[in-house]
């Protein structure tokens, strides 16, 4: 199935088969004498942390908010973000987090609304998310596991569904029902009403955008890297050089829509695109189900293989056996 020969030509026909996203236009900051309100939608491993760090530190006070999680059952009818940190709306210049939804725009109805997210490619964002997540669990006193159940527990396409689930707040229904193409559609849509897109990369160009409408530096510090990680716990890495070249094959075509966002946004700010011959087949029902059934069973392996007890501290030669134990559990 050809997607796209020209992406730019080919968008109006994708959009007709995606109605549901608003059509809020994202003016770039500066263009209208309203100060505009700045939202970072921070896909995990592309640099949220650094953003995160660099406006709570330097942005006025309570210009600034990342919204946190919902915690509890109401997270299953409400947003997924929690607003109780914010006390003004109209002291509050940018917002960021992972769980941010569209529907926080409805408090800012009087300001131009200026959208940015980063990208990542599908390999070095699951190899990163592997050793965060690994990292994350030594310190906490769970146990780390193999990269290979990791990656079969994993949603494929993991990065589109993030954003039309999170930030674009599809129900699960209507994101079930979409074929492969609508699904990418959706996805390009909402990046297209951004003002910066771009590879997770490109942060500091992001923060230099940022900065004379936020009243911050243009500079900022790399914050929640692997390296300042590896100062707390001892963890071998998982590193690209590790995969082989057939599973960063799979893992590219597993993750095709990933994979085409990224090539398709990593280089273009507002809506200039890279364009290219996009060919998507539709993975057949038995296929679908197959993968669901792999991930389900991975999800219960590694919840077993981390442990169930409650987070603590490990000495420095337990976090040295887990490590060693998870990179010798399998080789990818």
């Amino acid at each position: 199935m050809i997607l796209a020969n020209h992406v730019t030509e080919y968008r109006p026909a994708m959009y007709a088969l995606s109605p549901d996203l608003p059509q809020r236009s994202a003016p770039a900051p500066g263009a209208a004498t309203t100060r505009p309100l700045h939202i970072v939608f921070h896909v995990p491993r592309c640099a949220g942390q650094t953003i995160d760090r660099h406006l709570s530190r330097h942005a006025p006070k309570e210009s600034y908010l990342r919204l946190r999680k919902r915690k509890g059952p109401s997270r299953l009818f409400l947003p997924q973000y929690q607003i109780v940190a914010m006390r003004d709306p109209r002291s509050v210049n940018a917002i960021s987090g992972h769980w941010i939804g569209r529907s926080i725009e409805q408090y800012f109805d009087d300001r131009p609304i200026a959208r940015s997210i980063l990208l990542r490619d599908p390999v070095s964002q699951f190899v990163s998310h592997y050793n965060f997540r690994m990292m994350r669990y030594i310190s906490q006193g769970l146990q780390p596991y193999s990269p290979e159940i990791a990656y079969r527990s994993r949603q494929r396409n993991y990065v589109t569904h993030f954003i039309l689930r999170t930030f674009a707040e599809m129900p699960w229904p209507r994101l079930a029902s979409l074929s492969i193409t609508e699904k990418y559609a959706e996805a390009d849509r909402f990046l297209s009403e951004c003002f910066f897109v771009g590879g997770h990369t490109r942060c500091d160009e992001l923060i230099a955008k940022l900065a004379p409408d936020l009243g911050i530096p243009a500079v900022a510090e790399t914050k929640n890297s692997s390296q300042q990680w590896l100062q707390r716990v001892n963890w071998v890495p998982l590193k690209m050089s590790d995969l082989s070249r057939s599973m960063i094959d799979t893992i590219k075509q597993d993750n095709i829509l990933d994979q085409l966002l990224w090539e398709s946004w990593k280089d273009a700010e507002q809506g200039q695109l890279q364009p290219s011959l996009h060919s998507i087949g539709e993975p057949s029902v038995t296929w679908r189900m197959a993968t669901q059934s792999v991930r389900l069973i991975n999800q219960v392996k590694r919840r077993f293989h981390r442990g169930w007890n409650a987070p603590g501290e490990l000495s420095a030669d337990a976090w040295s056996s887990c490590a060693t134990q998870a990179r010798r559990a399998g080789s990818v």
